[in-house]
C-alpha cells in the first residue's frame, strides 16, 4: 500500500496549492473572459469557494477510479488531471473539446480520465451504483464516486441508490457538497433535517460530514473513507459543508434577488478555503514570491488553453448529426434551420468572433 503523504509534509502542501489554484484561477479566467465575444454559447456553473473537495481528491484517486458529478464540475475534471485544452475547447463548442464540442459544460466528460459529470436530478448517484456493481463483478479495487449537491438530496432516486449500494455493499463512495441553497432556495426553507449525513444513516450506510472549506480536514476524512472502501466494499456518504461565493450559473452576480445576506456571503469569504493553505504555506517558509510565480504559471496554461480553443476548428455538422440515432436526420436540419429560432446557423459560424 502507498504511503499517504502527511498534512504536514511541505511538499504535499504546495501540490495542494497548486491544485487548488489552478481551480480558482481557471473558474476566474473564464468568468472575466466568458461575455467578452460570446464565444462560449453553453451555461457555466463555477465552482469558487467549493474547491477544497476536488483539491483533496485529485491526491487519493487513481485512473481506475470513476466519477460522476453534478454539473457544478469544472474543479472535479481538473482533480482528475485530465487536460486543461480538451475541458476550455469543450466550453467553445470546438471539434478538440472533451467530448468533441457537443456537450458544452453542463455535461463535460472525458471517458478516458473514467469522469462524467452533468447526469441531471442526481443521476449522478445512479450511475455511480451502476459502475460500483461493474466494479464488484470485476472484483477490481477501483470505486466509484457520484457528487450532488444539496438540493439533489431530494430526489427520490437517491434514496433508491442509497439502499442498494447498503443492501450490495457497493464500493460507491457518495459526495454531497452542501453548499446550503439548491439554485436560490435555502436549505431551512426546504427541510427540517438540515444536517443530510444524518438522513442517509436510515439507509444503514456509514455518514458523516466534514468542514468543506478546510483542505487538509477533507482529506484526512477522504484518505481513510476510500482506503477502508478499497478494502472493505461498502458505501460511504461525506457531506461536504461548503458555500459557493460566486453565483448559482454564469459569471453575473445573482445576490441581487435578494436570496443570502450579504453579512453572510462575507462571513463565507473571510473561510476562503486558499486562506489557512497558504498560512500552512507561510509557516512552511514558502514566500509570496513562489506563490505569485506558480500563479503566473497556471495563468500562463489557462490562457494558452483558450488561445487553442478560440484557433480549433467547430466539429463537422454532418458528422455531428450522425450522433442521433435516427437515419433520417431532415427533421433536426429542418427543424434548426426553419423552427422558431429563425436564422440560426446550424454551423455555429456566428460564434465566429465578430465587431461590437
Amino acid at each position: 500500500m502507498t504511503q499517504r503523504p502527511s498534512k504536514n509534509d511541505a511538499e504535499f502542501r504546495l501540490r495542494l496549492f497548486r491544485m487548488m489554484q489552478r481551480i480558482r484561477r481557471c473558474q476566474e479566467i473564464l468568468m472575466e473572459e466568458y461575455h467578452p465575444a460570446d464565444e462560449m454559447r453553453c451555461p457555466m456553473h463555477f465552482c469558487i469557494g467549493q474547491e477544497a473537495t476536488p483539491t483533496a481528491l485529485s491526491e487519493l484517486l487513481r485512473p481506475t477510479d470513476i466519477m460522476y458529478t453534478h454539473h457544478r464540475s469544472h474543479g472535479y475534471y481538473m482533480a482528475r488531471n485530465a487536460p486543461l485544452t480538451d475541458m476550455i475547447a469543450e466550453f467553445y463548442g470546438k471539434e478538440s473539446g472533451a467530448s468533441g464540442g457537443l456537450a458544452g459544460s453542463q455535461e463535460l466528460s472525458h471517458s478516458d480520465y473514467n469522469f462524467y459529470s452533468g447526469a441531471i436530478l442526481s443521476g449522478s448517484f445512479v450511475l455511480a451504483v451502476g459502475s460500483a456493481f461493474a466494479l464488484a463483478y470485476d472484483e477490481s479495487d477501483a470505486i466509484a464516486i457520484g457528487v450532488l449537491g444539496d438540493g439533489g438530496m431530494e430526489e427520490g432516486v437517491v434514496f433508491e441508490s442509497l439502499n442498494l449500494a447498503a443492501v450490495k455493499n457497493l464500493p460507491v463512495l457518495f459526495i454531497c457538497e452542501n453548499n446550503g441553497y439548491s439554485i436560490q432556495s435555502p436549505l431551512k426553507m426546504r427541510s427540517r433535517a438540515v444536517v443530510i449525513s444524518e438522513r442517509v444513516k436510515a439507509f444503514d450506510v456509514k455518514a458523516s460530514s466534514v468542514d468543506g472549506n478546510d483542505v487538509f480536514a477533507v482529506y484526512e476524512k477522504l484518505s481513510k473513507i476510500i482506503s477502508d472502501i478499497r478494502t472493505n466494499p461498502a458505501p460511504y456518504f461525506l457531506e461536504i459543508m461548503t458555500y459557493r461565493t460566486c453565483a448559482h450559473v454564469g459569471p453575473e452576480d445573482d445576490d441581487h434577488y435578494g436570496y443570502r445576506p450579504d453579512a453572510e456571503v462575507q462571513e463565507w469569504l473571510k473561510r476562503d478555503p486558499l486562506i489557512p493553505l497558504k498560512k500552512a504555506l507561510k509557516a512552511d517558509g514558502v514566500g509570496v514570491q513562489t506563490l505569485d510565480k506558480i500563479t503566473a504559471e497556471i495563468d500562463a496554461d489557462i490562457w494558452a488553453a483558450i488561445n487553442t480553443a478560440k484557433e480549433a476548428p467547430f466539429p463537422d455538422f454532418n458528422a455531428t448529426l450522425a450522433c442521433n440515432l435516427s437515419d433520417d436526420y431532415s427533421p433536426v436540419v429542418t427543424q434548426l434551420i426553419e423552427g422558431p429560432v429563425g436564422d440560426f446557423d446550424p454551423t455555429q459560424q456566428e460564434a465566429m468572433p465578430g465587431p461590437f
